[in-house]
C-alpha cells in the first residue's frame, strides 16, 4: 500500500467485545480521536472489530463515517492491533483503546516524539476516579510512573505509537497472555528502536474488575518470563512455585517506590500516599495467586486457555 498520510489512529473495540466496556465509553474514545485528527489533517481513523458486532459498524456509519473498519474477527488483542497497522496507510500508527479517553495533547505529544526520531512511544494512563484509582493505576501501569520523558522497557498498548515500518518489521511476539507489550518493548530495545515515554500523552482508563485484573496480571508476570527468557527475573523460574513470593515482593517494593515518587501527579496528598502503602501488599496477594497458578505444574497450558477465553 502506498503511504500518503501522516498518521493512522487505531481505536480497538476488543474491550467492547469482551463486555468490559460500555458503548458510550467507546463513543467518547472515537470522538476524541476524530477531533484530534481533524486538527492534524493528514490522518485516518481505523477501528478494529474483534467480534463482528453489527453495532460497531452501525455506530461508525451513523456518527463517524470517515472511520475505516478493520475486520479482526477471531484475532486476539495484540493480533487485532497488528492487523490494523498492516492495513494502515500512514507513516505513524497511534493506538487508543476503546475504554480510554485521551487528553487534548495526546496525539500531538505522540507525533512530536515520533517525528523527533523515536520509533515507539507510550503515554501515561490512569484510571478514572480518586484515591482508589490512583492505587490501581500504580498496580497496573506502574512502569509509567513517575511520568517523565525517558526510555522505558514496556509500553501501554492502550496508549502507544509506532513508526509503522518499525512495527511491521518487529511484530508483537506470540505467547500465552492477552498482551505481550513487555516482551515486545524489550525486543524493540534490542534492535535499537526502544520505547520513549511521552508524559504529555495522557489517557483516562475505564476501571477494570479488580480481582480478575489482578489475577491476570499476576499470571502474566510469570508468562512474560516464558516469552522472554532473557529477563533477569526469568532465572527464578527454576525455583518453581517457590519463586512466587520473590516475584510478589519485587512487585510490592516497586509499587511503594513508584507511589512515593508520583503522588503529586496522581493527585494524592502526603498522608494519602502513606496510608496507601499497606494496600499494595494486600492487593498484590491476588497477583500472587495468579503467579502460583502460572508456576504450578500445567500452568503454561492454563495460560493458553485464559488467552482463548479472552478472545
Amino acid at each position: 500500500m502506498t503511504q500518503s498520510l501522516d498518521v493512522s489512529v487505531v481505536v480497538e473495540s476488543y474491550n467492547l467485545a469482551e463486555g468490559t466496556s460500555a458503548v458510550e465509553r467507546f463513543r467518547l474514545a472515537l470522538a476524541a480521536a476524530s477531533r484530534m485528527l481533524a486538527v492534524f489533517g493528514a490522518g485516518e481513523l481505523l477501528v478494529t472489530d474483534a467480534a463482528g458486532d453489527p453495532a460497531v459498524a452501525e455506530l461508525l456509519d451513523r456518527e463517524f463515517p470517515r472511520a475505516r473498519l478493520v475486520d479482526a474477527r477471531g484475532l486476539g488483542y495484540d493480533e487485532a492491533k497488528y492487523k490494523a497497522a498492516v492495513e494502515a496507510a500512514s507513516k505513524y500508527v497511534v493506538f487508543l483503546d476503546g475504554d480510554c479517553v485521551p487528553n487534548d495533547q495526546w496525539l500531538r505529544a505522540h507525533l512530536e516524539a515520533l517525528r523527533a526520531g523515536a520509533h515507539a512511544t507510550t503515554g501515561v494512563t490512569r484510571y478514572d476516579g480518586g484515591w482508589r484509582s490512583a492505587v490501581e493505576s500504580i498496580l497496573d501501569f506502574g512502569f509509567m510512573f513517575p511520568p517523565r520523558a525517558r526510555w522505558v522497557d514496556c509500553y501501554g498498548s492502550n496508549n502507544s505509537g509506532f513508526r509503522r515500518d518499525t512495527l511491521i518489521a518487529t511484530p508483537p511476539p506470540q505467547g500465552p497472555m492477552r498482551c505481550t507489550c513487555y516482551a515486545h518493548a524489550r525486543e524493540l530495545k534490542r534492535r535499537g528502536t526502544p520505547v520513549r515515554l511521552v508524559p504529555d500523552a495522557k489517557t483516562r482508563h475505564e476501571p477494570q474488575p479488580l480481582v480478575a485484573e489482578r489475577y491476570r496480571q499476576g499470571f502474566d508476570t510469570i508468562a512474560s518470563c516464558w516469552i522472554d527468557t532473557s529477563l533477569p527475573e526469568a532465572r527464578l523460574l527454576r525455583l518453581g512455585v517457590a519463586a512466587a513470593p520473590l516475584f510478589y515482593a519485587r512487585a510490592v517494593v516497586n509499587d511503594w517506590r513508584r507511589l512515593l515518587q508520583s503522588r503529586r501527579e496522581l493527585g494524592l496528598a502526603s498522608w494519602q500516599a502513606v496510608v496507601s502503602l499497606p494496600l499494595f501488599p494486600l492487593l498484590r496477594l491476588i497477583d500472587l495467586a495468579g503467579m502460583v497458578r502460572a508456576l504450578a505444574p500445567g500452568g503454561r497450558a492454563s495460560g493458553v486457555g485464559l488467552k482463548a477465553a479472552a478472545k
